[in-house]
């Protein structure tokens, strides 16, 4: 079962979207290709498509972030590890190439809970000689997560502001990149009961949203799921239940969710429906929540009955 603390990965995702100059910039066709397949849902055609060229490697790193983003951890890890051992037969071990398969890797090992691995990967990402402000982003926001779900909150704050000066630096700060590092700090502020605090950064995150062309549904989703919480800790309820409706909505839109991220929208919009006295809607969103697999129900119920700060699961 997973630690309570990983629901924030679910949530606060760090995984920028930014692609490094080198990253399949030699072969856009066959990236173009390669993701084209992959959406249609043939994955292995994909792999099998690329070889085992540098441009593969970038490629492959690209496609083990959508696996992660979509909730395909053993495909994310896979997808990695292979772009990792690809690229460092092209580039030297601690070249900057290596940032964005070696940043999924550390989601990946967060996300599942095997803490030792990500440290261990961490470690090797900031080891990394960093020359440009993007970079340093991603370093400093993969360590803030590592750090919160450690529980050291105070050394994770630091890095999630510098991982967003390092964004306004790259001339980023108004990306989805930028805002998901404000998704961060409002999970850490929401943690240690700063609502004013996680309000304002939330309030920003969304402003940001609102304006940004790189903001994909997934990052709404999160972002709403994330804000339902703080509007339920104020005792808005019915404010949490229109975020977690739009949230559920745009879900339900996409052709594949990561499962974690459902089944977590539903349990709390099952819990929220009921503090609002709608019942019947709530046995309806129970009975798609009864439907799902079974696999990680029980820690998703206790992680995200926690995260709302109730102490118990849906009745």
């Amino acid at each position: 079962m997973k630690s309570r603390s990983t629901v924030l990965f679910t949530i606060c995702v760090v995984l920028a979207i930014a692609q490094d100059n080198r990253e399949g910039g030699s072969c856009p066709d066959l990236n173009q290709e390669a993701m084209k397949q992959t959406a249609e849902g043939h994955l292995a055609e994909a792999e099998a498509s690329l070889g085992q060229s540098a441009c593969a490697g970038h490629i492959l790193s690209y496609l083990a972030k959508a696996m992660f983003v979509m909730g395909r951890l053993h495909d994310a890890e896979r997808l990695a590890e292979q772009s990792i051992r690809i690229l460092e037969k092209f580039y030297p071990s601690n070249d900057s190439v290596l940032l964005r398969p070696l940043q999924t890797l550390a989601a990946v090992w967060l996300e599942s809970g095997q803490t030792t691995r990500a440290r261990d990967t961490v470690t090797r990402i900031q080891s990394i000689p960093i020359k440009r402000p993007e970079d340093r982003a991603i370093i400093h926001g993969t360590t803030g997560v590592l750090l919160q779900l450690e529980g050291r909150r105070k050394q994770a704050e630091v890095e999630y502001y510098d991982a967003f000066r390092a964004w306004e630096e790259a001339g980023r700060g108004e990306s989805a990149d930028a805002a998901s590092i404000l998704n961060c700090l409002g999970s850490l502020y929401l943690g240690e009961q700063r609502l004013n605090e996680a309000r304002n950064v939330l309030d920003h995150a969304l402003a940001i949203y609102d304006r940004a062309g790189d903001a994909a549904p997934i990052d709404r989703m999160k972002f709403l799921a994330l804000r339902s919480v703080l509007h339920a800790r104020l005792g808005e309820w019915r404010q949490s239940e229109q975020d977690l409706c739009d949230a559920l909505s745009m879900a339900d839109r996409q052709p594949s969710v990561d499962p974690a991220l459902l089944r977590s929208l539903l349990v709390n919009y099952s819990y929220v429906l009921r503090k609002n006295h709608h019942r019947r809607e709530a046995r309806g969103v129970e009975a798609r929540l009864a439907a799902l697999p079974a696999d990680g129900a029980t820690a998703a119920v206790v992680d995200v009955a926690d995260l709302l700060g109730q102490g118990h699961s849906v009745k």
